[in-house]
């Protein structure tokens, strides 16, 4: 399996837990994100290997030797797209293109990661649904009772001093919409001869792409 921004390695972890039998290649740009994954995973010495290349260098699948029976990620890919627009998804395409020529035949390709609604309406639900959930979080950390307005509020002033939501940024559907929809387009184009949705929970969502 191979781990794409594996970050500090907490999934990878949990691949190899449930795999033992599984050999891992963890894969990120941040030399301190490896090293750390390094002494996380330090117990699983013949069965990890680690790897440094940059997602937004369209040559960083070099770096990788052979291919792979999984390909997993978790909130790591969509970081190629957070200061950009249109450009965003076009290197986020590119790299499920690059993604499809590590998975084996018979293999898959699972993403973890944020997704956009696809116009305001959708926006407003994921953002109701969102303030319900953290609705308990400000009483057990400082014993204020906060209302859902309250937080829909704050979180309305958040997104504006980001520069608006996902929606107003990249207006009228553009590519740079990243919705699901979108993603599990890309993953068909990349070449998977199947992708689906297989969780989600607003706006965070497990995308899968499966070859034959």
């Amino acid at each position: 399996a191979l781990d794409i921004g594996t970050g500090d390695g907490a999934l990878s972890l949990e691949v190899l837990g449930a795999y033992p039998k599984a050999q891992l290649v963890c894969h990120d740009f941040s030399e301190t994100m490896l090293a750390r994954a390094r002494q996380r995973l330090a117990q699983f010495p013949e069965r990890v290997a680690f790897v440094k290349s940059d997602l937004r260098d369209p040559a960083w699948t070099h770096a990788i030797q052979g291919t792979f029976d999984a390909v997993v990620s978790s909130v790591a890919i969509h970081n190629v797209a957070e200061h950009t627009r249109l450009a965003d998804s076009s290197r986020i395409r590119e790299i499920y293109s690059e993604v499809f020529g590590l998975v084996k035949p018979g293999g898959c390709f699972l993403n973890y990661d944020h997704v956009y609604p696809p116009g305001p309406v959708v926006e407003r639900v994921y953002s109701k649904a969102q303030s319900a959930a953290y609705k308990a979080w400000p009483k057990a950390e400082t014993g204020i009772d906060k209302s859902l307005k309250d937080i829909e509020q704050e979180s309305c002033e958040q997104r504006r001093n980001k520069g608006g939501s996902p929606h107003e940024r990249d207006e009228g559907g553009s590519p740079g919409v990243r919705t699901i929809m979108h993603q599990l387009e890309w993953l068909k184009q990349a070449g998977f001869d199947e992708a689906d949705c297989l969780w989600k929970e607003t706006n965070v969502a497990i995308m899968g792409g499966f070859r034959y």
